[in-house]
């Protein structure tokens, strides 16, 4: 499940491969339009005490339509994860989901397994109630009843506690964490964040087959496994990740940019491909193993979940002293965008040592971070850059002080 920016509708637009998902897409056309969401009011009558219910529209503002449409993407990536090993869920069908799915997700998966915390919660709720609120009113479904259990809210409270674990991951840590997966693919997962900086949805971005951005055409995966074997002593190869794959304003996709490929990582990429990925028309270089749907496109959010997989496994092995005692300590709150971070902060102190610059140093106009801006494919410009800068040489400070 993907979402692209209509410029004609000024809103983002739901698809499940090629196929427009209407629902969402209705949805998303009309509270963008309107600026309003439908909801249960609640009044009592003064003279006989009845209780009465109606539906009334409730305006809100930009900022909370754009939050609106984000939790509802969240919540679509995660049926369609689940449907995969389910047999009585569909990503087609969600609209008809019970109340009990949708208050599994709500308290199991985001409160227990993700932390999410009160306000994310409430967010939640209110995005599921509007969404739900507008299929029923169209006749497609009833209005569902969504609450946090009770033995979920004191968890839902202490989640909301700042987030304490340091935003980098050594090498040596961050090759435990590869070394715990159970597939080449889940390792890619990770190694893309760690390797490449790459963010969870734009794994959906390594396409096999030759593309074309404008005029000009760019080299698929398949053409960088010929490109390696006929050159041998070339170790490093150039992929364009489309700004279509990427995180951009107002979800309408990022600017594309290059992938620096080391040659050790491009051949896990080929062993992959050669031994593990399912026959399949997919474009996608990373498809589904699941019975259910084998062969299809991962979900934008896989990377997550592999994520947190394997640093419980990594976690339980620390508590009961089967790693290694020197060095960094994994965190339950560290998460897989911390991968994309590490790797930005390798650039920002490897490019600052060869400018022969103090970390501290580096301005957001320095070259130093308009080169580690790009292959990340931050914004040069805009009122967070200069934050940013302060985020990696903070970072830079905690690596200094893990390679003492």
């Amino acid at each position: 499940m993907h979402k692209l920016w209509s410029e004609r509708y000024q809103c983002p637009v739901f698809f499940h491969g090629n196929d427009c998902l209407l629902l969402p897409t209705w949805f998303s056309v009309a509270i963008s339009a309107r600026h309003a969401v439908s909801a249960v009011q609640e009044s009592v009558d003064s003279y006989t005490g009845e209780v009465r219910k109606e539906v009334v529209d409730r305006l809100v503002k930009k900022t909370t339509v754009t939050q609106i449409l984000s939790r509802l993407t969240t919540f679509l990536q995660w049926v369609e994860e689940y449907a995969a090993d389910s047999k009585t869920v569909s990503l087609l069908t969600h609209h008809n989901l019970p109340d009990k799915i949708l208050n599994f997700y709500i308290n199991d998966v985001l409160i227990g397994e993700r932390g999410k915390g009160d306000s994310a919660i409430a967010q939640t709720i209110m995005t599921l109630n509007a969404y739900y609120m507008y299929l029923a009113q169209a006749g497609l479904t009833t209005a569902k009843t969504l609450f946090i259990k009770p033995s979920f809210k004191d968890m839902a409270r202490t989640n909301t506690k700042r987030r304490t674990a340091v935003k980098y991951l050594t090498p040596e840590l961050r090759s435990i964490l590869y070394r715990h997966t159970n597939s080449i693919r889940d390792e890619l997962l990770l190694k893309t964040g760690g390797e490449l900086g790459c963010r969870s949805m734009e794994n959906l971005g390594f396409v096999l087959k030759d593309f074309n951005v404008g005029s000009k055409k760019h080299s698929g995966m398949l053409s960088l496994f010929a490109m390696m074997e006929s050159n041998p002593k070339q170790m490093e190869f150039e992929f364009l990740l489309q700004g279509r794959f990427s995180k951009g304003k107002r979800n309408s996709g990022g600017e594309s940019r290059v992938l620096y490929i080391h040659r050790d990582l491009l051949s896990r990429f080929n062993k992959y491909y050669d031994l593990e990925r399912p026959s399949t028309d997919e474009d996608n270089m990373f498809v589904s193993n699941s019975s259910t749907v084998v062969g299809t496109q991962i979900s934008a959010s896989k990377a997550c979940r592999v994520f947190k997989v394997v640093r419980d496994i990594v976690l339980k092995k620390q508590e009961k002293g089967l790693l290694l005692e020197d060095g960094q300590k994994l965190e339950i709150d560290h998460t897989h965008h911390v991968l994309r971070h590490s790797f930005g902060t390798d650039k920002f102190w490897e490019y600052s040592e060869e400018q022969g610059m103090r970390v501290d140093d580096v301005t957001p106009t320095s070259l130093v971070y308009l080169t580690v801006a790009a292959l990340l494919g931050h914004t040069a410009m805009g009122n967070n850059v200069p934050q940013t800068t302060i985020n990696y040489i903070r970072t830079c400070h905690i690596k200094k002080h893990f390679e003492q």
